[in-house]
């Protein structure tokens, strides 16, 4: 009895973390190298629309030479053009390392379940072996290519948003960023619970995979003794128990959406109207305004897709 407990993993070995899905990634480096270089360039690129368009404004504004705001606006289509290209790269090498990656990974687990004990195979269900060899390593997948790239995007998004936000204002960065704490406590809370229940609807999915594959491999025996219907409840009451778990992770997020989109649009009311006070008295021009506005809308949506992507690395 000693024995077989030394040799039972340990929750702790068994728990998948972060970082173990991203040691994954670690074979196809210098594909994610290059991704990562172009990821940078594309984020730059995109970050230097708002200054461009507050130096265009405020040219306007000010009655400068047309020449000049037309060089602006030619500069401001080549930066496009290399940000389209650098997004170009990023996505074919990141997508292309995740295929990489998820075939080693299937052909490493095959090779894993071929090779174990007999007496492995009495307590295991083939139905959701070959589950998990299909579907599960398809997540992983996602989490290790798109989603990775994802991440780097929108962190590299984010933080370059906000340093400009502080150099355009303070006062208004300060102000935006109030909701930050209580957002990310909320992405925290919420990417626990969909770790849970998306581990039960994958479970759930798998006991539904093996019913079908016991009925599907015996069908004379299920026809001999007329239980079609029985296998039939059988597979639906798995699958409608997948649901019902899928479900309550819809609710879970839908909620939380909902009290980002509120508090998200709150403090961009209150930027609003702070800006304009700020408008009234001299001290922020039009253009300034506007950029302030523009990088809000790209660190707001890299935020919120952040908290998305932590809900998909839970799963």
């Amino acid at each position: 009895m000693a024995e077989a407990e030394a040799t039972r993993p340990s929750v702790k070995n068994r728990r998948v973390t972060l970082g173990r899905i991203l040691a994954l990634s670690r074979p196809e480096w210098r594909r994610i190298g290059g991704a990562t270089v172009a990821l940078a360039i594309a984020a730059a690129m995109n970050l230097t629309f708002p200054a461009v368009f507050k130096q265009i404004v405020d040219d306007a504004l000010e009655k400068v030479d047309l020449a000049q705001i037309n060089r602006v606006a030619l500069a401001l289509v080549v930066v496009f053009a290399i940000g389209a290209v650098a997004s170009a790269v990023r996505y074919y090498l990141f997508s292309t390392a995740g295929e990489r990656i998820v075939t080693r990974l299937r052909e490493r687990l095959y090779r894993s379940l071929v090779h174990q004990e007999i007496g492995f195979f009495d307590g295991e269900r083939t139905g959701e072996l070959l589950n998990r060899l299909a579907s599960d390593t398809g997540i992983l997948q996602s989490a290790v290519s798109a989603n990775l790239s994802m991440l780097l995007r929108h962190s590299v998004t984010a933080l370059g948003g906000i340093t400009m936000l502080f150099v355009t204002s303070p006062i208004l960065t300060a102000l935006m960023l109030c909701v930050v704490p209580p957002v990310a406590i909320g992405a925290v809370i919420y990417g626990r619970r969909v770790r849970k229940l998306s581990k039960e609807v994958q479970d759930a999915l798998a006991v539904s995979a093996e019913v079908a594959e016991e009925t599907l491999s015996g069908i004379r025996t299920v026809r001999s003794f007329a239980a079609e219907e029985i296998e039939a409840a059988r597979y639906t009451a798995g699958i409608d128990r997948a649901y019902d778990l899928a479900r309550r992770r819809i609710r879970a997020g839908a909620a939380f959406i909902s009290v980002a989109f509120f508090l998200v649009t709150s403090a961009g009311v209150a930027v609003l109207w702070y800006g304009a006070r700020m408008l009234a008295d001299g001290s922020m021009t039009v253009g300034a305004l506007l950029s302030f506005l523009l990088y809000s809308i790209f660190v707001g949506g890299s935020l919120g897709a952040l908290s998305e992507l932590w809900a998909d690395f839970m799963r």
